[in-house]
């Protein structure tokens, strides 16, 4: 399968006019509008971006299960009413 770059990179990312780019590609970190966009192509524009370094470990470092199994427990508990913005490293 060949993949046509120009489409993948004309997609609006999460990092697209975010004031914490530098820092984030500086200091290797990443937040969950970005994770999501990594997995799907896609990102809501009300998705958190609070990067952590974990968070950028899951997607670059570890497994694309780790990843998955992280953003399921958000979900879950988003749906549970636990809503923790600032996750913890």
């Amino acid at each position: 399968m060949t993949l046509n770059l120009d489409n993948i990179f004309a997609e609006k990312s999460p990092c697209d006019r975010c004031d914490q780019f530098d820092e984030c590609k500086d200091s290797e970190l990443a937040c969950r509008a970005f994770s999501f966009y990594v997995l799907n192509g896609f990102f809501y524009e009300e998705t958190p971006k609070y990067p952590t370094n974990n968070l950028f470990n899951k997607i670059f470092k570890e497994d694309d299960n780790a990843l998955k199994n992280y953003l399921k427990s958000v979900r879950a508990k988003e749906q549970m009413g636990i809503v923790d913005l600032f996750e913890k490293e």
